[in-house]
């Protein structure tokens, strides 16, 4: 075995019975508290917002909106990589939780279908409530208030502009996710920063 393997096992079982404070801090550390998912979703909702000027049909910019949605992964595999992050944090337990935490977002798929066929106008800021919605548990997880800003604001923001502006959702919708996701990102950049 070389000291490679030695020392990623040797980390792995430390991690495995370690207290939960330690595994937090050390997936926060080893992920940059998600960070790349934040600035990967401001990417991809200034696409979102993009689509909104250039695309006229309501159904299609509904299924640019669904479909869109798959390229936050990838994206944010992406853009971990450029940051040297270790996405997966292997040998933490805490590690796969934060991927079916991610992942759960699926679960909302026939959801976000029926919004297309029935009220696609809606699909906007339907999606944007349930981005936001999503990330409560990783102010848990990576103990970051950052993520409270995302989860409570994006929701509220988005629901707002779905109530009070509804011919400019296309727009508006987008233009306060990436606000909202922005100022997380900042804000988890000094989380990391400071530890």
């Amino acid at each position: 075995m070389d000291t490679t393997t030695h020392t990623t096992t040797a980390n792995a079982d430390a991690l495995a019975s370690a207290p939960l404070d330690t595994l937090q801090t050390d997936l926060s550390a080893r992920t940059g508290r998600g960070i790349n998912a934040m600035i990967a979703g401001v990417i991809l909702w200034t696409l979102f917002g993009i689509a909104g000027a250039v695309v006229a049909d309501e159904f299609i910019l509904a299924l640019v909106y669904v479909f869109g949605a798959g390229l936050l992964f990838p994206l944010s595999l992406l853009v971990a990589k450029a940051l040297r992050l270790d996405t997966y944090a292997k040998g933490n337990p805490l590690g796969p939780l934060a991927g079916i935490l991610g992942g759960l977002q699926i679960l909302f798929i026939p959801l976000m279908l029926g919004a297309v066929f029935l009220t696609p106008r809606s699909v906007p800021w339907f999606l944007a409530v349930l981005v936001g919605a999503h990330l409560l548990p990783y102010a848990w997880l990576y103990r970051s208030r950052a993520y409270l800003v995302a989860s409570i604001g994006i929701p509220v923001a988005s629901g707002l502009v779905g109530w009070l502006l509804p011919d400019l959702v296309r727009f508006a919708a987008p233009a306060a996710v990436v606000v909202l996701l922005a100022v997380t990102a900042f804000l988890l950049h000094r989380e990391n920063r400071a530890g």
